[in-house]
């Protein structure tokens, strides 16, 4: 019984320590950045980046290989992957990206009126390039764009939904980045990905 109660308390110190924090940053694989509305089979990192509307079709402009699909949403800028970095803007700057919120622009954090709290997730990049950065527990969109600001230049929002699963594969190990999206990873339209 001792041991249980050893065990019960250092797991409750150390899940105290990790909620703490309020933001995890996530090292990315080697490898260039690559968006797609069609799951990848072997890659290294995926997980969903613009937002799936209620009828199953993405939110937004995006671009692949050039094409450029979908309308424009007002408020929402457009992120273009390049290699293993992205860029966002008003206008693409590549052949591959999507639109989505931004929460940090040349180092300046967004303000949003949305007061909701949830877990968020973001694609940022710093000095040494693009990394994901997660809240540990529930916040407002505001709250994430400052944490954000405090490590990076420029983040764009990762959808969070109901399905905002993802992982990062650790050799032939998958790292769950949000496991309470994992049953229903299959109404997902879209993914940020490394081979």
């Amino acid at each position: 019984m001792i041991i249980f109660v050893a065990c019960l308390a250092t797991l409750g110190l150390l899940a105290y320590l990790h909620i703490k924090k309020k933001v995890t940053r996530i090292e990315l694989p080697k490898g260039k950045l690559k968006w797609s509305n069609k799951r990848p089979q072997n890659a290294k990192m995926c997980l969903p980046a613009a937002f799936t509307e209620t009828d199953g079709e993405i939110l937004g402009a995006y671009r692949i290989n050039g094409k450029t699909y979908e309308s424009s949403k007002a408020m929402r800028m457009k992120v273009s992957l390049k290699g293993d970095v992205f860029f966002i803007g008003r206008e693409w700057l590549s052949d591959n990206g999507f639109q989505q919120l931004t929460l940090v622009y040349d180092s300046k954090a967004i303000e949003f009126r949305d007061s909701r709290k949830a877990i968020r997730r973001a694609l940022c990049k710093d000095k040494n390039g693009a990394f994901i950065l997660q809240s540990n527990y529930p916040m407002t969109m505001s709250a994430f764009a400052l944490e954000c600001s405090r490590c990076s230049t420029n983040a764009t929002y990762l959808d969070m939904g109901e399905f905002g699963y993802g992982y990062i594969k650790n050799g032939f190990l998958k790292r769950p980045l949000y496991i309470w999206g994992y049953f229903t990873r299959h109404k997902q339209t879209n993914w940020l990905y490394i081979e």
